[in-house]
């Protein structure tokens, strides 16, 4: 809806919090978006005051407003966890509806393609994971499948390797994710035509198991993303995370702003890399700023470099080789380019920074620098970070 159709006062109003790190703190508040200025106001629920009077928020849109997210205000992340009032609640439930999609073994080679249609399709990716699951999981996953003749085969299917799970959100998304995969007989499904499609990604197997799971209904999308993406210590399916030859790649927030996730992803696979091991996280100012330490006091504006981590969701990559003999580390340095975007424009114009990136801070990929702190960045995400 256009921003002429809100009166200055209308607003959309969401229950959010932010953990304080000094106190260890969950501060609660009700946070208000006015769409007409895209600006807001958080009222603390705790002492019953109002924390931030209006403000206009130039980098806040109407998309970023949905129970799930995590937005930046003045330096602090600030996750969106519920609707606060039942008019809200039924404006946006449509409009940001989330359903739980996998990608199964067979199609994962291909994510950076899918993420590509998944937002030429007008999705957003909230939150996604790539992991392994085994069949006691597997059977938990799908216990509402039990007694289908097609269970054996959908189990043998998702335990076989890799499997991506995501998040979606947007209009209607349970059943526009099913009309974009379906029908699975490749004998039904004839239009394969439509540039956006993901059909067009069907295996030998799809007609029996299908290469995509989509959430039936909202209750079993909630579930199926607690399943994947539980909060807490709950237990979460293991990680494909190898340690072995492999670097670290991290996809800035502002690539993901500008839709170039599933482009950078790949540029990678299509070169001589593979992708080991993929999550997207929302860190907070102390988890940038830990990740980052080893770069205080050597690049010139430690701050920006900081900054530019904390835009919106990353994506933490393990980087493989589809050679076993190569030296993944040294060749990824080489294929992501100088670290000013514009410089390797000049130098390196085939560079993942000279495609993609901006400046010499939203230069679109992080990449581990020396070779002793592969492991070190890759634990860092994929073994000590918590959903």
């Amino acid at each position: 809806m256009a921003k002429s159709t809100y009166d200055f006062n209308d607003k959309l109003s969401f229950l959010a919090e932010w953990f304080d790190c000094e106190t260890s703190y969950h501060k609660k508040f009700i946070l208000n978006f006015y769409p007409s200025d895209n600006s807001l106001d958080l009222f603390d629920r705790d002492t019953n005051k109002m924390y931030l009077k209006r403000t206009r928020m130039d980098d806040f849109v109407f998309d970023d407003m949905f129970v799930g997210n995590t937005v930046r205000i003045y330096g602090r992340q600030v996750k969106i966890t519920d609707y606060a009032d039942c008019r809200t609640q039924k404006y946006i439930g449509k409009a940001k509806e989330r359903t739980l999609v996998i990608l199964k073994p067979d199609v994962v080679d291909k994510l950076g393609e899918i993420i590509c249609r998944i937002q030429n399709n007008n999705f957003q990716i909230s939150r996604m994971r790539m992991c392994l699951l085994n069949r006691k999981e597997a059977l938990e996953f799908y216990q509402d499948r039990k007694g289908e003749t097609s269970l054996p085969f959908l189990l043998e299917n998702v335990v076989s390797g890799p499997i991506v799970a995501m998040e979606l959100v947007g209009e209607n998304a349970i059943q526009r994710w099913h009309d974009l995969v379906n029908p699975r007989d490749p004998n039904e499904a004839e239009d394969t035509s439509s540039p956006n499609s993901l059909r067009v990604f069907r295996t030998k197997n799809s007609h029996i198991t299908s290469d995509f799971h989509g959430s039936k209904d909202t209750a079993r999308a909630i579930s199926e993303a607690y399943f994947f993406f539980p909060e807490g210590n709950n237990r979460i399916p293991e990680s494909t995370v190898q340690l072995e030859n492999t670097t670290c790649c991290v996809i800035k927030p502002h690539a993901i702003h500008e839709g170039k996730l599933g482009h950078i992803i790949s540029a990678i696979t299509d070169c001589h890399f593979k992708i080991t091991a993929a999550q997207m996280f929302y860190l907070s100012n102390t988890n940038a700023d830990e990740f980052l330490e080893v770069y205080k006091g050597v690049v010139s504006d430690y701050n920006a470099l900081l900054l530019s981590f904390l835009d919106g969701p990353c994506v933490a990559l393990e980087i493989g080789g589809k050679n076993t003999d190569m030296n993944v580390h040294e060749e990824f340095r080489k294929f992501t380019g100088p670290s000013d975007s514009e410089i390797a424009r000049q130098i390196r114009p085939n560079s993942l920074r000279a495609k993609f990136g901006c400046n010499k801070y939203r230069n679109a990929v992080h990449c581990t620098d020396l070779p002793e702190d592969t492991n070190l960045e890759l634990e860092y995400f994929f073994k000590v970070l918590k959903e």
